[in-house]
């Protein structure tokens, strides 16, 4: 599954269905030591609101989220963005204990390969459409549960099943701002509605159990 040549003397560009050219980005930020936060934000630029927003969001359905904190750390970074994006902001912004916060070289290739596989099965169907969702103010809700699911991922992080039902959610809204398809911010608010529910019977289920 072999990445577009690019054009020489042209930086890559964020089109639809180019989400493969967004992870060979991220390759070339890491080194034989791994990769940062700060890495990724120095190759694709303090003003890349919408990749950066996508990057940790993709690092949280990828293996790198076995390691314990860092879907926390990663849901953390997409919360600041989300509500930078939504405050119009010109930089990206981001505290310095997560920009120095380090993936090991073994990691990094484990998730770039697990990135490459994905973006050579999403790529085909991503489109910009249904832009009235990803365009503001339409973008709101989306921007709005980006922010606030953060701040229950040190919870949530221990209901492995919760925690998926989050990443896909975060990483659909993430690339449907991204490549302004509103299809996936259709998906995102599916999954967000279906975590809600079992969220919901889980919790009845707790209840019942602890006053029977």
């Amino acid at each position: 599954m072999p990445f577009d040549r690019d054009v020489p003397g042209q930086k890559p560009t964020y089109k639809p269905g180019n989400l493969h050219r967004l992870v060979k980005q991220i390759a070339e930020a890491g080194d034989k030591t791994g990769v940062t936060l700060r890495d990724i934000i120095d190759t694709l630029g303090p003003r890349s609101f919408g990749p950066m927003l996508l990057v940790p969001a993709l690092a949280i359905v990828s293996p790198a989220s076995a390691i314990p904190t860092v879907p926390t750390l990663l849901s953390i970074a997409i919360g600041l963005i989300a509500v930078q994006i939504f405050l119009k902001h010109d930089r990206v912004w981001l505290p310095e204990f997560l920009l120095r916060k380090r993936l090991s070289a073994r990691r990094f290739e484990q998730t770039l390969t697990f990135l490459r596989k994905l973006a050579y099965w999403l790529d085909p169907v991503i489109n910009e459409r249904l832009t009235v969702l990803t365009d503001r103010p339409g973008n709101y809700i989306a921007l709005l549960i980006c922010s606030v699911m953060p701040l229950f991922m040190p919870l949530i992080e221990l209901m492995p099943f919760v925690t998926s039902f989050v990443a896909c959610a975060l990483a659909l809204f993430a690339a449907g701002l991204l490549f302004r398809d509103g299809v996936l911010m259709l998906a995102g608010y599916v999954v967000v509605a279906s975590g809600g529910v079992f969220v919901y019977q889980i919790a009845d289920e707790i209840l019942d159990w602890l006053f029977a």
